[in-house]
């Protein structure tokens, strides 16, 4: 099952461009190797990876990090360990222990070089290496989801949100995400306005799906014999768009 960065916008729409792409990229390349490839274990990955970021927003956490000053659970000796080892990557990575443990497993000096965490792929790694340490496959068979949130957050913090993206995910993924249609916007979008302009009609290829370019496209499916008017990008439609 593949993720796209359309489905995760779709999942958050505030959500930024080049983090939801990073993390649709990253996470179809490594996820197998953990084992995180059934409907269960993908929608629960995201109804947390969506809450933890901000909504895909962020990869570091807002606060500066002085709040962890001298927490000793978290491994912070040292003075200034608080905000050196603030929240970085999907699941806010937070702590010296945690960054030289992760770091680690992922064969990086996250200790060393703690602002690597908030990399994209190393933050899709991060996060599967947490989620294998803390066993969460297993809990997400079970549809545990409180203890997964407790297990990350150490409380129940945003835990009716993590229930509506859960819930959201186990929808979106059974949508039909093929088509592009009025409303989409990303890399997927700007691919099909350029398709468009190399056939000769005129559009800012901005990536956005609006009003224009659903115009222009029907424009397009009028001009090829047989392909329904829409204005929805179907595989027929991207048949002939294909085609120079």
């Amino acid at each position: 099952m593949q993720i796209t960065s359309r489905l995760l916008r779709r999942l958050c729409p505030t959500a930024k461009q080049d983090i939801i792409d990073d993390v649709a990229a990253y996470f179809n390349k490594h996820a197998a190797a953990y084992d995180i490839t059934t409907e269960d274990r993908i929608c629960h990955f995201f109804a947390q990876a969506a809450h933890e970021s901000a909504h895909f927003q962020t990869l570091s956490e807002y606060a500066d990090g002085s709040a962890y000053e001298g927490r000793a659970d978290l491994g912070n000796s040292q003075s200034g360990d608080g905000r050196r080892y603030k929240g970085r990557g999907i699941f806010q990575l937070t702590g010296r222990a945690n960054y030289r443990l992760f770091g680690k497993q992922i064969g990086l000096d996250l200790e060393n070089n703690p602002e690597l965490a908030e990399n994209a792929e190393v933050s899709v790694l991060t996060a599967l290496e947490y989620w294998k340490n803390k066993h969460f496959n297993e809990y997400a068979d079970d549809n545990n989801i409180d203890l997964i949130t407790y297990r990350i957050n150490g409380g129940y913090n945003g835990l009716a949100e993590r229930k509506q993206y859960l819930q959201s995910m186990r929808s979106l993924i059974h949508e039909n995400l093929d088509t592009i249609k009025k409303g989409d916007n990303g890399p997927e979008v700007k691919q099909i306005q350029e398709m468009l302009i190399s056939h000769g009609y005129k559009l800012v290829a901005d990536g956005i799906f609006g009003p224009g370019t659903q115009s222009v496209l029907k424009k397009f499916q009028q001009s090829c014999y047989g392909l329904e008017v829409s204005g929805v990008v179907d595989e027929g439609t991207l048949y002939f768009l294909k085609k120079t």
